[in-house]
């Protein structure tokens, strides 16, 4: 398992390693928004706490030095934090955050901004210096994502597929939070918790390697259905009425998701799925390729919950009757990006355009 955590997303990986020596992802990738910026985030939160709803946009845009100040003071005290370490914390605080927060607030001075926020009590202004014990510090800002991370491993653990993992490798710069760290090797027993030197350069160092081997990862799963919309006959017994169309006097089922490949498919490097369709309308000039991704492993129509628009291509249909025209659309998986071609039998001409899905 890779547990590669880093400013703004948690993302996670399962491989094994095949006969061939290289290796087959197991599960889709998977994660959530619980990288170091999440951290921050609530920081800025407290702040906005203390000083006002949706104030910081502002304190930003007037005092842009002075908002960095306080977050690259925020930084250090942030890496400092260890599972040993007790006691208190401090951040110092411009003059221009305690006027900005007496403004604001429509208070005298900073302590009283303070009891007017959920910190009442648990944080202190005194000598220019915010004030927390380690603990609250740890509660306030690094809890709810460490939390999160953990408990999106255990369930991924408990499926049949990689219950027996063996080793759990953390890359990303967020992963040398010792909180971190602690976290996982607490929760994770059994498992081999591997740190590199500099696990905030791993992810580089790993993606130069697989651009000198892009074959190193032989099988993917891929995360999304991935689908076509098409226009087929409207069937009665089929479809429902309010999806019923008619184009030049055809009755057609409008929005229909054509899967190309389903959502936990094992997908080998370089695999296409070229499939052939007609231009929707007898005197059009153009065919339209509409690529859609869903969540769901079965999605009926493009409009579902879930599905999103990757892209369209357009393939003009130039010199000859559209209606015989056969247009070839291949998806092509198995790498970093999806790659889509678009190609009219007829002339031979093709669109193509890529799809990063990482």
């Amino acid at each position: 398992m890779v547990v590669d955590l880093g400013g703004g997303t948690a993302d996670i990986t399962v491989h094994q390693q095949c006969e061939d020596h290289t290796l087959e992802e197991i599960v889709p990738a998977s994660g959530g928004p619980w990288g170091g910026k999440s951290v921050d985030d609530r920081f800025i939160g407290f702040l906005e706490d203390i000083s006002g709803p949706e104030s910081m946009v502002k304190y930003k845009e007037k005092y842009m030095y002075d908002f960095l100040d306080i977050h690259r003071q925020f930084e250090v005290t942030k890496r400092s934090i260890t599972p040993e370490k007790t006691g208190n914390v401090s951040i110092r605080i411009p003059l221009s955050f305690v006027q900005f927060c007496k403004n604001n607030r429509k208070v005298k001075n900073c302590p009283a901004a303070i009891e007017e926020s959920p910190h009442k009590g648990v944080v202190q202004y005194d000598a220019g210096k915010l004030k927390w014990t380690v603990d609250y510090f740890k509660q306030i800002f690094f809890k709810e994502t460490i939390d999160s991370i953990v408990g999106h491993i255990e369930k991924l653990l408990k499926d049949a597929k990689i219950s027996d993992t063996k080793a759990i490798l953390m890359v990303g710069g967020f992963s040398e939070c010792k909180l971190v760290q602690q976290a996982i090797i607490e929760k994770c027993t059994g498992k081999k918790v591997i740190i590199p030197i500099d696990a905030g350069l791993a992810v580089v160092k790993g993606a130069v390697y697989f651009g000198h081997d892009p074959k190193a990862i032989s099988r993917r799963v891929a995360m999304y259905t991935y689908g076509i919309q098409t226009w087929p006959e409207f069937k009665p017994t089929l479809h429902p009425i309010s999806k019923k169309y008619e184009i030049d006097g055809k009755s057609r089922c409008k929005d229909v998701f054509f899967p190309i490949v389903r959502k936990g498919e094992k997908i080998p490097v370089g695999l296409s799925k070229p499939q052939i369709f007609r231009p929707l309308f007898e005197k059009g000039s153009m065919l339209h390729c509409s690529v859609y991704i869903s969540d769901e492993e079965d999605p009926k129509y493009i409009d579902e919950f879930g599905c999103e628009l990757l892209g369209t291509l357009e393939v003009p249909l130039l010199n000859h009757d559209p209606a015989n025209v056969e247009v070839e659309e291949t998806l092509y998986f198995g790498e970093t990006e999806l790659r889509v071609t678009a190609r009219d039998l007829s002339t031979n001409k093709a669109i193509d355009f890529t799809f990063d899905i990482l």
